[in-house]
C-alpha cells in the first residue's frame, strides 16, 4: 500500500462471508466523514462505495449497511450515555461489486470490471474512494471516437476531424449527483434490452429521453439508426415532433390506424396477402388441429382462383369434386341449386360455369335421349339449365353428374385429377379479403366430399370471425390488395429508392406505428407480421449485420405474452426468434412492460440490459430475479421505493447496478398524470368540450 492510500484508511474488514464484508471504522472516526487532501469524504451513505486494496489492484464494495455497537463504557447517568453514542463501534455491511487495475500505459488511470473472483485478507484497509476512481467506475472518460470517412485516404488527405459518441447519457447518479450515469452504446443497442416498472413510473419518458440524446447533437447524431414503435398509448408522436427542429437530419415517420388530417401522419395498412399461415391463424384465432388444416386449404385455392398463370387443371378438379358432392348429399334440390350457383358465380372456369354448355349422350343411345326429352331437359344445355328444379327435383341432375364426371377415349376422367394435391398458400401473392369466405366454403365441401362429414361445424367459429373481420371498420386496414411489397417493406425500414435508381437510401431513423386505437387483437396481428418482415429484411441484406434495427415495444405484456392459452401462440414466436436469433443480423428488441411476469419468460431471459423503475408487485419482482440471477437481493430490494422519474439500471452496458435520476425527456412523450384536482374542483355545469 502506498503512502496515499495508508492516509485514506477508514476501517478494516473484521468478519468475511460469501457475499458480504463487514468493515469496523477506526475509531476516531466519528461522524462518518474524513477530511482529505481534496476534499471532505463521506463514505456511510447507503450505495456509496469503499475500495479494499489487493494486491497491485483494488476491489470495490458498495455500502449496504451500517450499524454499531456499544463498547459497553461506565455511564454515570442517561445524559452521558446518549451523547457517548459516538464513541460506540460503528460497522459497514458492504459488498463486493468489482476490480480497479491500473491501466498499463497510464498507472494513475484505472479499468473498471464488474464481478469479484478473488476476497481479501482478514483486516485489510478499507479505504474511501476518489474522484478519480469514481470516474473509471462511471466510464466519464474517452466519450467520443474519432472516425476516418475516407480509410484509403488516412495519414494523407483526411484530417479525420468526424467523432461519434461511444456512450450516452440516460440520467445523474442519485449517490454521486455530480455524475453522469452513462450506457455503452453498443453494448445497450447491439442487444435486447428491458424497461421494466409500474404504470406511471416513467418508462416512456426513459424511452423518449434516450432516443432524443441521441439525435440531439447533429455533429455526433445517430443518422443511420433504425428505431421502429410499437405506440399502443399514442404518447411519442409528441416526444418526438420537435427533433427536426434540432436536427434536421433526423426525419420520423408516423402511421396511425386512424384517418388523420395531420400531414405528418400517415394512413397505416397491412394487406392481408402479407400474412403467412400462422399469422393468417392468429388474425383468424383459428384452433389447429381442426380449423387450420381447413384455413390452409382456403388460403390455398384463393390464391389459385386468382393466380394470373394457368391453373385450369386444378381450379376444375376442385369445382367439379365439390358440385359432385353437393349433387349427391341429402339437401332440398333448391338447396343445392342455390350454393352451386353461388360458387359458380364466385369460383369459375371456361370448362365449369354456369354459361358452359354441353351435350348429354348416355351408352343407351336415342331411348335414353327420348326420355330426357319428354320431361322436358334440351339434350344441348348448359350447367345453369341443368340446375332448374322441377317439382322439387333437379332436372338435370344426371346429365350435370355426366358432365363433371365424364372420361377421355383413354376412359380417364377429363376434370377429376387422380392423386390430387391441394395448392400451396403462397404469401405476398395479391388476391381479394372478400374472396377468403368463399374459399373457406370451398375448402369445407372439398373435405365433405371425402366423407368428413362433421367438419363444417367444426369450423363455424372460424366462419363466424372471418364475416366479423369482414364487417368491423377497425380492420379495414388489413383488406387491402393495392401495395407493393418490396416498397412497404423499404417504407417499415426507412428506406427510400428512386425511380430508375440501384441505390437503396437511408430516409427515416424513428418508425412510429400509433396503435393507440387498436384492440388487443389488432396489436398482437400487426407486431407479428411487422416484425417478421422486418427480421427476415434484415436477414436477406447483402452484408449481414449491417443494418441495425431496433423494435421498441410499447406495453410488450400484450402481445409477448407467457400465457399457454391462446391462439396466438405460432405466430408470436416471431418474438422468441428474434431474442434468440435476431442479434446475429442486427435485430434488436427494446421491451417495455409494467407486468414482467405476464411476459414470455424466453424474450425476457435474453435480455442482456435492465432498467427498471417502481415495482411493487412482489410476482414482478419475483420474476425479474428468477431471470436475472446476477441480481443481488439488496438490488432487488430497491425496486419497490424507487421514486417517479428514478431507475435503477443493470446489464452489460453499465459497469455496475446503479440508481440515476433520468434525464428529463423535452418534450415529454403524451402520458402525464392526470391533475386530479385541477379537473375536479370547477364551477358547476362548466364547459367539458365543444362539439
Amino acid at each position: 500500500m502506498n503512502k496515499e492510500d495508508k492516509q485514506r484508511v477508514i476501517g478494516k474488514i473484521v468478519a468475511i462471508n460469501s457475499d458480504r464484508f463487514t468493515v469496523e471504522l477506526l475509531s476516531g472516526i466519528d461522524n462518518f466523514n474524513v477530511n482529505g487532501f481534496d476534499d471532505i469524504h463521506y463514505f456511510a451513505q447507503l450505495n456509496s462505495y469503499v475500495i479494499l486494496p489487493y494486491q497491485y489492484y483494488y476491489i470495490v464494495a458498495e455500502v449496504a449497511g451500517v450499524r454499531e455497537k456499544d463498547l459497553n463504557l461506565p455511564f454515570s447517568n442517561p445524559t452521558e450515555q446518549f451523547l457517548s453514542k459516538v464513541k460506540s463501534g460503528k460497522f459497514l455491511e458492504v459488498l463486493p461489486i468489482g476490480t480497479l487495475k491500473p491501466q498499463e500505459n497510464d498507472p494513475n488511470s484505472y479499468n473498471f470490471d464488474f464481478g469479484v473472483s478473488v476476497y481479501p485478507a482478514l483486516y485489510t484497509d478499507a479505504l474511501y474512494i476518489k474522484e478519480k476512481e469514481l470516474d473509471a467506475i462511471f466510464n466519464v472518460k474517452n466519450q467520443e471516437q474519432t472516425i476516418c470517412l475516407t480509410p484509403r485516404l488516412h495519414k494523407k488527405k483526411c484530417d479525420c476531424s468526424i467523432k461519434r459518441y461511444t456512450t450516452l447519457s440516460i440520467g445523474k447518479s442519485t449517490i454521486f449527483p455530480d455524475y453522469d450515469v452513462k450506457i455503452d452504446i453498443d453494448k445497450f443497442f447491439s442487444s435486447h434490452s428491458a424497461i421494466l416498472g409500474n404504470t406511471g413510473s416513467g418508462k416512456s419518458c426513459t424511452i423518449a429521453s434516450m432516443l432524443q440524446g441521441l439525435f440531439r447533437f447533429k455533429e455526433y447524431s445517430a443518422t443511420g439508426s433504425s428505431f421502429v414503435i410499437f405506440d399502443v398509448n399514442g404518447e411519442y408522436k409528441q416526444a418526438f415532433g420537435k427533433l427536426r427542429d434540432t436536427n434536421s437530419d433526423i426525419e420520423i415517420k408516423n402511421y396511425s390506424l386512424d384517418s388523420s388530417e395531420d400531414e405528418d401522419v400517415n394512413q397505416f395498412v397491412l394487406p392481408h396477402w402479407f400474412l403467412t399461415i400462422d399469422e393468417w391463424a392468429l388474425l383468424l384465432q383459428a384452433t389447429e388441429k381442426t380449423q387450420q388444416p381447413i384455413l390452409r386449404n382456403a388460403l390455398g385455392l384463393a390464391s389459385i382462383f386468382t393466380a394470373d398463370e394457368d391453373v385450369r387443371e386444378l381450379k376444375n378438379h376442385i369445382l367439379a369434386t365439390c358440385i359432385t358432392q353437393i349433387l349427391r348429399d341429402e339437401s332440398s334440390s333448391p338447396s343445392k341449386k342455390d350454393r352451386i350457383v353461388s360458387i359458380l358465380q364466385k369460383f369459375n372456369t371456361d370448362e365449369i360455369s354456369l354459361s358452359k354448355a354441353f351435350t348429354y349422350t348416355d351408352d343407351e343411345g336415342s331411348e335414353q335421349d327420348q326420355i330426357y326429352i319428354d320431361r322436358g331437359i334440351r339434350l344441348d344445355c348448359n350447367i345453369r339449365n341443368c340446375l332448374t328444379v322441377h317439382f322439387g327435383e333437379i332436372k338435370g341432375l344426371a346429365q350435370l353428374i355426366y358432365y363433371l364426371e365424364q372420361t377421355d377415349v383413354d376412359g380417364d376422367p377429363v376434370f377429376i385429377v387422380d392423386k390430387f394435391k391441394m395448392p400451396i398458400y403462397e404469401r405476398n401473392q395479391k388476391f381479394s379479403f372478400e374472396i377468403i369466405e368463399d374459399a373457406v366454403d370451398l375448402a369445407l365441401l372439398y373435405e365433405e366430399a371425402h366423407g368428413n362429414r362433421q367438419i363444417r361445424d367444426y369450423c363455424s367459429t372460424l366462419i363466424t370471425r372471418i364475416k366479423s373481420i369482414k364487417d368491423r371498420d377497425d380492420f379495414n386496414f388489413i383488406k387491402q390488395d393495392k401495395a407493393n411489397f418490396e416498397s412497404y417493406r423499404r417504407n417499415i425500414l426507412g428506406l427510400n429508392k428512386k425511380r430508375d435508381d440501384k441505390n437503396i437510401t437511408k430516409k427515416q431513423q424513428i418508425i412510429i406505428l400509433d396503435l393507440s386505437s387498436a384492440e388487443d387483437e389488432i396489436v398482437e396481428v400487426i407486431s407479428c407480421v411487422i416484425s417478421r418482415i422486418i427480421y427476415e429484411a434484415i436477414k436477406d441484406f447483402p452484408v449481414r449485420n449491417s443494418y441495425p434495427v431496433n423494435l421498441i415495444l410499447e406495453e410488450a405484456h400484450r402481445y409477448i405474452s407467457d400465457s399457454p392459452i391462446g391462439s396466438f401462440l405460432k405466430a408470436n414466436r416471431i418474438f422468441e426468434l428474434i431474442a434468440k436469433e435476431g442479434r446475429k443480423f442486427g435485430m434488436l428488441l427494446i421491451i417495455s412492460s409494467q407486468r414482467p411476469s405476464e411476459l414470455s419468460k424466453t424474450v425476457l431471459s435474453q435480455c442482456s440490459n435492465f432498467i427498471v423503475h417502481r415495482i411493487q408487485n412482489p410476482e414482478d419482482l419475483s420474476h425479474i430475479r428468477q431471470i436475472t440471477p446476477h441480481i443481488s437481493e439488496t438490488i432487488l430490494r430497491r425496486m419497490p421505493s424507487i421514486p417517479t422519474q428514478h431507475a435503477l439500471i443493470f446489464g452489460h452496458a453499465v459497469n455496475l447496478p446503479t440508481t440515476f435520476k433520468v434525464n428529463e425527456a423535452i418534450p415529454k412523450p403524451k402520458s402525464d398524470n392526470n391533475e386530479v384536482s385541477k379537473n375536479w374542483f370547477k364551477p358547476k355545469d362548466h364547459i367539458v368540450y365543444k362539439i
